[in-house]
């Protein structure tokens, strides 16, 4: 909730600038991003001034992004990673949430890190993982990586 309302937020703020809402979906997601965001348990009603364009999801959670460069997550933890105990699915939008962080929890339950903790781990994590991995597992992460390269190389958003 917080995230939307500070994406609410800097949209009413008229600044100048790219803003982007992206979230976990928390199940699979069957529609388009706002209509998603706007059933249960969200609740989320697209802004009058927000397009298509800024709302994004992390099919189904953060960790699916992880799955899909299984090597930076090795890395990261290092030693005593059982690599083989995360999902093997190529289609990590297709994951289910309740499977990604338990799994993660056993893979790296043996390491220096110590067992997966989405405070302390998962934005290192996010930071080592290949983004062209990410975007050729996921159709989600394809589309906010296109729409923040389209922002690079333009005004942004808000000329659409």
């Amino acid at each position: 909730m917080k995230a939307f309302q500070n994406f609410c937020d800097a949209l009413a703020s008229g600044r100048d600038e790219v803003i982007l809402l992206l979230v976990d979906a928390e199940r699979p997601v069957a529609a388009s991003v706002w209509i998603h965001l706007s059933a249960p348990p969200d609740n989320w009603r697209k802004p009058q001034v927000a397009s298509a364009e800024q709302a994004h999801l992390m099919v189904q959670s953060m960790e699916a992004w992880f799955i899909a460069d299984r090597e930076a997550v090795t890395r990261y933890y290092g030693r005593g990673f059982r690599v083989n105990s995360l999902p093997r699915r190529q289609d990590i939008e297709n994951i289910p949430k309740d499977d990604l962080v338990p799994a993660l929890e056993r893979a790296s339950g043996n390491t220096k890190k110590g067992r997966y903790h989405k405070t302390r781990h998962a934005y290192e994590i996010l930071a080592l993982i290949s983004p062209a991995k990410v975007r050729q597992s996921s159709p989600h992460a394809h589309r906010f990586f296109r729409v923040l390269e389209q922002a690079t190389q333009s005004d942004g958003l808000r000329d659409r």
